[in-house]
């Protein structure tokens, strides 16, 4: 099965499950609407004669209707091209000028003219259109010519995606470079299809479970495994769409009670700073941990107390996009928490190698 025909085979498997909701919004779109409103801007696409290989430019910050956008280019044939929200406006235009088709309100369009339009995430409203297109037309109509092709209303059955075999391009993906402006990553279906069926085989979801995702999507960490495996396996993920200070996650932890946490170590590592180093310098904790069983009970405790800070339900939590303390992963080893390490970089869509945990609870 290609990477495409994946969404289009969990789309009609799962289509009364939740499928994703911003957090804080009370919006919870099934996998039947996500299905839906790809089907209404795979027609926009079409009205405004975009073609299978063409590039649309997706910017925002991480939210439902970010995915939406993302899949319905990918799932139409056209190239999604990611672009992180906190990007200058110089960035954000030269990688439009480099790549692509649709952006943000606050670009100059003058400068980026190949654009055929501008479409809003958070309205869908009509922001832009270049002279002699017929956007503000096709949008304003959408819903008419959505109900004539589905006159009996949209049903799984309904759910058709492109044949796109999987050695084309799907994503140009670009991270902030370290000198000049940053370059595209040409990543292909067979790149993502690999890293959905290693996630398949090693990541601890099934069906109907939670996740939080507060890593930008706009990377290949966050995207392939928090946004596009997800929703694969028929999975609800919550999009936290605000900066993940430690208070701000521990009460969506507390809220969306995840099965599966995906993570770059700085969040874990202020865990153990701030809430279990204080714990092992307590004098009696200090000097139980030297006794025998003894120490096995409170290191009980400690991932108990872990596994209740990120909601109580937590089956696995991985690691990734940056080198993890020695100190702290030998900690979380040690009292037995499901850590998983992995390594990759964007150009393998991302994933090299990954150490899977066992299965302590």
């Amino acid at each position: 099965m290609t990477f495409i025909k994946l969404y289009e085979e969990s789309f009609r498997k799962n289509f009364d499950l939740p499928a994703m909701a911003d957090y804080g919004s009370g919006k919870t779109f099934t996998y039947g609407e996500v299905a839906k409103e790809i089907a209404k801007l795979h027609i926009l696409f079409k009205e405004c004669k975009i073609n299978p290989g063409d590039k649309i430019s997706v910017i925002g910050k991480n939210s439902s209707r970010w995915c939406i956008a993302h899949l319905a280019t990918v799932t139409y044939g056209a190239v999604v091209v990611p672009i992180l929200h906190d990007f200058n406006a110089n960035d954000v235009q030269h990688i439009i000028n480099h790549a692509a088709d649709a952006i943000w309100e606050t670009l100059t369009e003058e400068e980026i003219p190949g654009i055929k339009g501008i479409i809003s995430l958070t309205g869908f409203r009509l922001l832009f259109r270049q002279e002699g297109e017929n956007i503000d037309k096709t949008m304003a109509g959408l819903d008419e010519i959505f109900a004539a092709k589905y006159p009996d209303g949209f049903r799984p059955e309904d759910v058709n995606y492109s044949n796109q075999p999987d050695d084309e391009l799907v994503v140009l993906n670009y991270t902030s470079g370290t000198t000049g402006f940053s370059k595209g990553v040409m990543i292909s279906g067979r790149n993502l299809s690999g890293n959905m069926t290693f996630a398949h085989n090693h990541i601890c979801l099934k069906r109907g479970d939670r996740m939080l995702s507060f890593l930008p999507l706009a990377h290949t960490y966050g995207a392939a495994f928090d946004f596009l495996y997800a929703l694969t396996e028929g999975v609800e993920t919550t999009f936290l769409g605000k900066t993940p200070a430690p208070k701000v996650l521990l009460k969506a932890f507390e809220e969306v009670q995840p099965e599966v946490v995906i993570s770059v170590p700085l969040i874990f590592e202020k865990i153990y700073k701030n809430m279990i180093i204080p714990m092992l310098n307590k004098r009696p904790i200090h000097w139980a941990l030297n006794l025998p069983l003894l120490d096995t009970q409170i290191y009980t405790q400690i991932r108990k107390k872990l596994i209740h800070a990120l909601g109580g339900k937590v089956r696995q939590v991985i690691v990734g996009g940056a080198p993890f303390n020695s100190e702290v992963e030998d900690f979380f080893l040690k009292i037995k928490f499901p850590v998983s390490v992995g390594y990759g970089m964007t150009e393998c869509a991302p994933l090299i190698s990954f150490s899977t945990c066992a299965d302590f609870i």
